[in-house]
């Protein structure tokens, strides 16, 4: 059942411009709403970032694995659709890291790539992969696509650089210039 608004006018305005409606009506609110919508378009433009630039990440990777063979690699992203783009595109053998990999999956997908000498790639979740795993097999770890909060990328580098490793670690952060990731 449709319901009349009192006033369509103030609604209409409030719609195309919210900011300018909310400083009409609440200015005590404008700072909060700036930020809150500051955070969205943040999110927004990271994750069209990461699709924009995966041709690029993919070429890197396969560079990699070309400059470096047999050597494994240890990539990091935040969106699963990331992770099945890098999985398909790159052809090593690999193993996936990431909110649906859990318990005996999760321990069985890390000794495949601690000991199996033709899993060269695991690709995770940042935040799913980030604490309670060992990948010191790897050396290298690539950074795809960054998280919100600085620890977080410490604890999933800390996933390679460990107690237990024994070549020098790469760490590498693959950031688009010119984006909203290099001001992250």
């Amino acid at each position: 059942v449709g319901m009349p608004i009192k006033d369509m006018q103030q609604y209409k305005h409030a719609e195309s411009d919210f900011l300018g409606w909310l400083r009409k009506t609440d200015a005590s609110r404008v700072a909060k709403a700036r930020k809150v919508e500051d955070l969205a378009k943040a999110g927004y433009l990271l994750r069209l970032c990461a699709k924009l630039k995966l041709d690029s990440v993919v070429d890197h990777i396969n560079l990699f694995f070309a400059s470096n063979p047999g050597k494994k690699l240890v990539v990091m992203a935040v969106h699963k659709e990331i992770i099945k783009e890098i999985l398909k595109r790159v052809p090593q053998k690999s193993i996936v890291i990431d909110g649906s990999v859990t318990g005996m999956l999760r321990h069985e997908a890390v000794l495949q790539f601690q000991k199996d000498p033709h899993t060269l790639l695991a690709v995770c979740n940042i935040k799913a992969a980030g604490v309670g795993i060992n990948l010191t097999a790897a050396a290298t770890l690539m950074f795809v696509e960054l998280w919100w909060n600085p620890a977080s990328l410490l604890q999933a580098a800390d996933r390679i650089h460990r107690i237990g490793q024994l070549w020098p670690v790469d760490i590498q952060y693959l950031i688009s210039m010119g984006t909203v990731e290099k001001r992250l």
